[in-house]
């Protein structure tokens, strides 16, 4: 029932948006270092991965913001050296203000709620799950006046905790997900140029 209800909220959005000139879509590369030190020492303490995020003013300069992103990363158990893999993908949603600072650049932070998955593939056994936790985010566009297309560069914050993951082998873990990101980004303002 759900599901069926996301396509109108959707459409219902977008015709707000374009009424008011004020729908923005971005795609980019981010850079994160994962918040688990154990994630670190097994996969490294970086990863580079898209991302698209879309924004809607509502009044004034402010936004109801989106984002979703995946990484996924390979390394090696560290007392064995048996493969591994580990993945984890995320949605956001939040509010943001947005305020013209010159001709040129705007200014932007927000804050809101993150869905974090995970997935972790060791010894032929697996696991995953889905926790809520919080994003933040604040950054810099370059829109010039009367213009359509902008860059970005934003620095952001994704947070949740896992106390329980079940492992066969090792038993429970807590993990932290998310982590610090940098995000650099191309984007369009739909629907006008306001």
């Amino acid at each position: 029932m759900k599901r069926i209800l996301v396509i109108p909220a959707i459409l219902a959005l977008v015709t707000a948006a374009a009424a008011e000139s004020r729908f923005f879509l971005a795609v980019g590369a981010n850079y994160i270092r994962p918040a688990d030190a154990g994630f670190r020492t097994v996969y490294g303490g970086q990863a580079v991965y898209p991302e698209i995020s879309a924004a809607i003013r509502v009044v004034k300069g402010f936004c109801l913001t989106g984002s979703a992103g995946k990484f996924s990363r390979d390394g090696a158990s560290p007392d064995l050296g048996f493969e591994t893999r580990a993945e984890q993908s995320y949605f956001t949603a939040g509010i943001g203000y947005l305020q013209r600072v010159s001709r040129l650049i705007c200014v932007e932070a927000g804050a809101g709620i993150a869905g974090l998955s995970f997935r972790e593939d060791a010894f032929d056994v697996w696991v995953h799950g889905r926790r809520r936790g919080f994003m933040a985010e604040g950054g810099l566009l370059l829109v010039p006046e009367d213009e359509r297309i902008f860059l970005a560069l934003k620095v952001g914050y994704l947070s949740a905790r896992a106390d329980d993951i079940d492992s066969a082998i090792t038993g429970d873990q807590p993990v932290r997900l998310g982590g610090l990101k940098v995000a650099v980004s191309i984007g369009i303002q739909l629907f006008g140029t306001n």
